[in-house]
């Protein structure tokens, strides 16, 4: 969503986060990934859409200092079974730590999710990779892999979401599919114009930088896509778009 404390000038966060949440009141997503929430963000979000909960922390050693990589779900429909964060570093447990070439703290914050209706769980993972360093790239889809793999159960069904600043190309995307299903790129191989990084100014060129993948079993992939909202005037939720799919289990 862009972090907030940015001089935007016009996409400054209290010009345009009435957009972010007519992008949540219009598609009501059941759970919602965000990357680069800081706290005062989230905190106008729960004010502006009481239904969802919240999970998560801050990627720092300090839990409320800096960015997020927030999960939200709707409170009437689920319930939180486990949850937690850890951190895209060789010391995943170890708060603020960094090992693999990136400047900044990196996480993945994860919940085991129950519907309340059928009682059935399923496994959510968000997180941001690194912007500037390939090989923390690479070594968080390792990680992140590793961690998804580790779950128990782990016959359950598990989605994993996130901004991976990487390319479809890229090999860090390379090593999740070899475990893991991209749903848009599996519903759309043909599409020409899949880029998520809009700059603020629509455009749709340029890589795929954000996705959801899912467990190879548990799911079925119904519809897969890139959110372009904008406003009547031009203005944007975000530098990047918002991607969603709609999942069944199975």
């Amino acid at each position: 969503i862009w972090l907030g404390v940015a001089n935007d000038g016009p996409n400054h966060w209290d010009l345009r986060k009435g957009l972010v949440f007519d992008v949540l009141r219009d598609h009501k997503p059941d759970v919602v990934g965000m990357q680069e929430a800081w706290k005062f963000q989230i905190d106008e979000i729960q004010k502006a859409l009481p239904e969802y909960g919240l999970i998560g922390r801050s990627r720092q050693k300090e839990a409320d200092v800096g960015e997020w990589c927030p999960l939200f779900y709707l409170k009437a429909k689920y319930a939180v079974l486990e949850s937690g964060t850890f951190w895209l570093s060789d010391t995943p447990e170890t708060e603020g730590s960094m090992h693999w070439g990136n400047k900044i703290p990196r996480i993945c914050t994860w919940a085991r999710l129950r519907d309340k209706k059928s009682g059935r769980s399923f496994f959510v993972y968000n997180t941001h990779f690194d912007h500037q360093s390939q090989a923390s790239r690479e070594k968080s889809a390792v990680l992140c892999c590793e961690r998804i793999a580790a779950r128990k159960p782990g016959d359950e069904a598990a989605i994993f979401m996130g901004d991976l600043n990487a390319g479809e190309g890229n090999p860090a995307n390379k090593t999740l599919g070899k475990s893991l299903r991209d749903t848009f790129g599996e519903l759309h191989p043909g599409v020409k114009l899949r880029g998520t990084f809009g700059g603020w100014k629509g455009r749709s060129d340029g890589n795929r930088i954000d996705y959801i993948y899912v467990t190879s079993k548990g799911w079925k992939v119904v519809e897969a896509a890139i959110l372009r909202d904008h406003s009547a005037d031009n203005r944007y939720p975000s530098d990047h778009y918002p991607v969603n799919a709609r999942l069944i289990l199975e």
